[in-house]
């Protein structure tokens, strides 16, 4: 796994204990609040005790048109679209939209389009049969902001449209008769966090003359899990929202989606935003994903006279789509193994025949994860490849793919996430073109970082002390469930669970044992040994087992004790550059290539080893009295495994390294990744 820069965030622990002291709150909890930047009692205060006021749906630009156009369109009797898209929040959008433009008396119908044929958004083939079908009006929900043709060729056949988006636009807008979206560089809403389901909540407020109470209390449930799924920040109205739709969603009228939290095992759970991330988002997702979007909309529109049946199909597609993920990334994998080359690039692009592209976007994000890198992976289908793109914090993989427009047929999308169509014969001069773009703009790529919000002690790790953050909720993006560092913890036990797809870790600190669980983490895979001191990432919160309140504690990331990460990162950016013949500052290149002596140390080591899966960081730690830095001791390994001296597989920032036994005589000076880096970097990458 990657190397993840650990930001602690700083607060005045003095001021915080006090405001603690004079709110009557918890000190972890307030603790918290002042590290995010709720520094002043009163800013607390509002934080804790008062929803954001719900703006004017009338105050986002075009609202006016939007409203006029539809109201006329249902009192004249005209036949509406609502064109959607194939993800939890367009689905979820047109389930809105089309059931309340149904309840209105409208003549209404709605179209996702197939996600195998036709792929994202507006399409000439759809809007035909949509007008042969007697429509008149499409509205777009949570897509159609870049359609400036399509919308200009509904025009030209006789289709009004009236767009609804939070994606950003391009220069040019569509002319449609409307174009509600928050990220117009005209609107001064101040409503650009809203997921698409949002904007679509704003329109129907604005149909209804209502200030948002009302469609709250008719689809707040529908609305919230669509917000969670869109991964917007949960603050503003957004907290608002989810805080509201949430207490529906416990109770839920809606007989579809009560079916599928049943199906999914959370009918008598308290239900927070972690387990509609984690369980009931990627079940309406996978509908999407394996085109049944139409069994999605019927479940939860209450078309359905079989919900559990409906629900029962939907989180089955779920299981399949959980096989074919693990089925490309092992494949990717062995690719990898082929291609190490392609591992040190800045943005990893990789692309695979009749990889099924309604998952390649979560394998894309677990890629992400593994090598701590913006990833693109690309289905080819004959001579077009379509991918999807995932990125890390502070690099922005749509403006990457912007200024690579030229070779593409299609993109679109976020900061950290789009799609996007190429045709093979460019996809090269795209790998190439990304990388460069990426290279000019950042020479030391950002890293991954997990935002820690303070230490806490294992003796803290009780139900009196970690119950009441609560009072936080509801978490995700923008308000993410507290992190803490828990210091110096020895590794007791280590065992697996969960069919071996996770482990179950037993530490010792401060006296006190206590049991952690690491999801995703095999036994086998995991690089820590028992007797390792080491410092924890975790988030905790309290379960009710066996009618027993108890503490989870589960751990997002695994540090050394006692070294020092700022210089394995900055060792490690060199080590990029260096991999990828960048120019380096002549000090910090002689400081970073090892020589003989370096190679030896870390080939000693290795043969007392045998065979080791460590990450590099470890090797570093246990030689760095022997050897100044990670740089070195990857280098050295790089040049031992090139001449025979050594064999190792590629995971990410894991070593699978074995010595080889009774080894041919060999001259390290001869080696061709030494004698590259004894010469001037040549520039390109």
């Amino acid at each position: 796994m990657p190397i993840k820069r650990w930001n602690i965030r700083q607060a005045d622990d003095e001021a915080a204990r006090h405001a603690a002291k004079a709110l009557g709150l918890p000190p972890l909890a307030v603790r918290i609040l002042a590290g995010r930047g709720f520094d002043t009692q009163e800013a607390i205060r509002r934080f804790l005790t008062g929803d954001c006021a719900l703006t004017d749906p009338m105050a986002l630009r075009d609202m006016d048109r939007a409203v006029k156009r539809i109201r006329r369109a249902i009192a004249e009797g005209e036949k509406i679209a609502v064109y959607g898209d194939y993800d939890c929040d367009g689905i979820l959008s047109t389930v809105v939209l089309y059931s309340y433009l149904e309840s209105a008396g409208a003549d209404v119908c709605y179209y996702i389009p197939h996600r195998d044929r036709e792929g994202y958004g507006l399409n000439r083939e759809a809007l035909q049969i949509i007008r042969d079908d007697g429509v008149r009006l499409v509205i777009t929900v949570d897509n159609g902001i870049t359609a400036v043709d399509e919308v200009a060729f509904a025009a030209s056949i006789g289709i009004d449209v009236v767009v609804t988006d939070h994606h950003k636009p391009r220069d040019m807008l569509p002319q449609a008769v409307a174009v509600v979206d928050p990220h117009r560089l005209d609107d001064e809403s101040g409503c650009e966090y809203l997921a698409g389901i949002g904007v679509a909540f704003k329109l129907i407020c604005a149909l209804e003359g209502d200030d948002g109470d009302l469609m709250l209390e008719q689809y707040g449930d529908l609305i919230a899990v669509a917000t969670v799924a869109d991964i917007v920040p949960l603050i503003g109205e957004n907290r608002t929202i989810v805080r509201r739709g949430l207490e529906s969603l416990q109770s839920t009228d809606n007989e579809g989606l009560a079916a599928l939290i049943r199906v999914c095992g959370m009918a008598d759970r308290q239900l927070s935003c972690e387990n509609i991330a984690y369980g009931i988002v990627p079940r309406i997702n996978s509908a999407g994903r394996f085109d049944c979007v139409d069994n999605a909309v019927e479940l939860f529109s209450g078309g359905c006279d079989e919900p559990e049946t409906l629900a029962g199909d939907i989180n089955s597609l779920n299981e399949k789509r959980r096989a074919v993920e693990d089925q490309i990334v092992r494949q990717i994998m062995n690719q990898l193994d082929a291609q190490t080359e392609e591992l040190g690039r800045r943005i990893i692009v990789i692309h695979g025949e009749g990889w099924h592209h309604g998952v390649v976007g979560i394998v894309a994000s677990r890629m992400v994860e593994r090598f701590g890198k913006p990833c693109i992976v690309f289905s080819v289908e004959g001579d077009v490849a379509r991918g999807s793109a995932r990125s890390i914090e502070g690099f922005s993989i749509i403006d990457a793919i912007d200024a690579c427009s030229r070779l593409l047929i299609r993109y679109g999308g976020h900061n950290q996430a789009a799609g996007l169509t190429v045709s093979m014969a460019n996809l090269k001069a795209f790998k190439n073109a990304i990388n460069d773009w990426a290279a000019s703009h950042y020479p030391d790529m950002p890293q991954q970082t997990i935002n820690i919000d303070c230490a806490i002690s294992p003796r803290q790790l009780t139900v009196e002390e970690i119950a009441p953050l609560s009072m936080l909720e509801p978490f995700g993006s923008g308000n993410e469930p507290p992190v803490f560092t828990i210091r110096s913890c020895v590794l007791q036990g280590i065992y697996a669970i969960g069919d071996g797809k996770h482990v179950r870790l037993r530490f010792c600190g401060d006296g006190c044992v206590f049991y952690a669980v690491y999801f995703g983490m095999t036994q086998a895979n995991f690089p820590y040994t028992i007797g390792e001191t080491v410092d924890l990432a975790v988030t905790v919160d309290v379960n009710e087992w066996n009618g027993e309140q108890r503490v989870s504690v589960k751990v997002r990331d695994i540090h050394l004790s006692g070294i020092d990460y700022d210089k394995i990162h900055h060792s490690e950016q060199v080590y990029q550059r260096l991999v990828r013949s960048e120019p380096v500052e002549p000090p910090a290149r002689a400081a970073a290539v090892p020589d003989r002596e370096d190679i030896a140390v870390v080939y000693r080591y290795l043969r007392t080893k045998g065979n080791l899966r460590a990450p590099d960081e470890m090797i570093y730690a246990k030689l760095q009295g022997n050897i100044s830095c990670l740089c070195k001791v990857k280098i050295a390994i790089d040049v031992l495994d090139e001449m025979h001296l050594i064999t190792r597989e590629h995971s990410g920032g894991t070593k699978n390294v074995a010595v080889v036994a009774n080894p041919r005589k060999v001259d390290i000076s001869q080696s061709k990744i030494l004698r590259g880096l004894a010469k001037p970097a040549a520039g390109r990458e």
